[in-house]
Formats: structure tokens, sequence, C-alpha cells
């Protein structure tokens, strides 16, 4: 078992990376949103929100979905249609994906994971 954390900064790819999920059999992902630390800082310290146009694109707000996947087999699916699709996460700017091995699920679903 794993926990799949993706942090989308390219908010416009929401709907291709959703669509990703269900097509890889990831139905019980759930989206949330989110802020970047950044930004965050920029709000509580002026003079760090004018470094902005030194970072490039702004990327204050984010979605983070996270989502338990069976094994490395059913996140390979979902690389292979990122690829396919043209989402790709080693371009910094579309964010981050990342697997969390888990020891322990309890949950309703379970026998399907």
């Amino acid at each position: 078992m794993k926990l799949l954390i993706i942090i989308l900064k390219q908010e416009r790819l929401l709907d291709q990376v959703n669509s990703a999920l269900l097509e890889a059999g990831l139905y019980d992902s759930s989206v949330l949103d989110g802020e970047n630390i950044e930004s965050l800082a920029g709000t509580a310290t002026p003079l760090l929100s004018s470094f902005k146009t030194l970072f490039g694109e702004d990327f204050s707000y984010n979605r983070t979905i996270v989502s338990p996947a069976a094994d490395d087999e059913a996140v390979r699916d979902l690389l292979s249609i990122f690829e396919h699709e043209g989402i790709d996460f080693s371009d910094p700017d579309t964010g981050v994906l990342l697997t969390i091995p888990c020891t322990i699920f309890n949950g309703a679903n379970q026998e399907d994971l």
C-alpha cells in the first residue's frame, strides 16, 4: 500500500490530473486547496513579496491531491497516463508527485486496494 501525494502548482491541469486518477482506478482521491509558503511569508513580511519577480511565475495557490494506491504498479500506471497527457512532474513549475509507504490502512474499501 502507498499513499500518493501530488502538489499541483498548475491549477489549469487539475481536470486532466483528476481524469488520469480516475483512469488509473484511484477513485478514493481527495483534492485539498493549498497556499504556497512564499505567499504566506510575503503577506507577513512585505519585503519578501517584492521578491516574487525573482521567482518568475506566481504560484501562490496549489492543489494537494492525496490518494491511497494499492502498489507501485498503480502509481506507474498513473505516471504513464500523465506522460501520455503531457503532464510532466519533472518540470518544477508543474508540481511534485511522491509516494509514501503505508503500513497500516483501515478503511471500508481496504479489500479493493
